[in-house]
């Protein structure tokens, strides 16, 4: 035989609570000792029992809203990562995109190399065809010049001689 204190003190809860308890569900004490009720071992398991489903209504109910509330979150991280996800596509088509801009200017200005690179080629190759046709014509010079000279030694009067 327990009394209320004694059994509060093993269920970890207030004198109070278990009193409420007894009074709610019309539990009747055993007998009483110096105004002290005692309760036998089957009102003291039904007020066990009382409490423990107590506790576990009250366990699974938090439990059920602590998993509405992880759902909760788990379904806004997931928001936030789709978004996320959504912009860094989007940064990467930016980028993709800049890529293939970059690419046609690299592509135009190989082409615009080239051709400067043949007009050089081009430019030198006139440029050496034209020294030597103005080497060729200063030989020639030189040579009419050395004939002009040899004609003016060889003057009419200097034949005789």
């Amino acid at each position: 035989m327990k009394t209320i204190k004694q059994i509060a003190d093993e269920l970890g809860v207030s004198k109070q609570k278990v009193y409420r308890f007894i009074v709610r569900n019309h539990i009747t004490a055993s007998s009483e000792v110096k105004r002290s009720k005692l309760y036998d071992e089957s009102a003291e398991m039904l007020i066990k029992q009382g409490f423990l489903e107590d506790e576990l209504h009250q366990k699974s109910h938090h439990e059920v809203h602590q998993n509405h509330i992880n759902d909760t979150v788990s379904e806004a991280v997931i928001e936030l990562l789709r978004k996320e996800l959504e912009q860094k596509n989007e940064q990467l088509q930016e980028k993709d995109r800049q890529i293939r801009e970059k690419d046609r200017q690299i592509s135009e200005m190989q082409a615009q190399l080239s051709m400067n690179q043949k007009l050089i080629d081009q430019e030198q190759q006139l440029h050496m065809v034209t020294e030597k046709k103005f080497m060729l014509l200063e030989q020639q010079h030189e040579h009419e010049e050395v004939d002009m000279k040899i004609k003016e030694d060889k003057k009419w009067w200097k034949f005789w001689e």
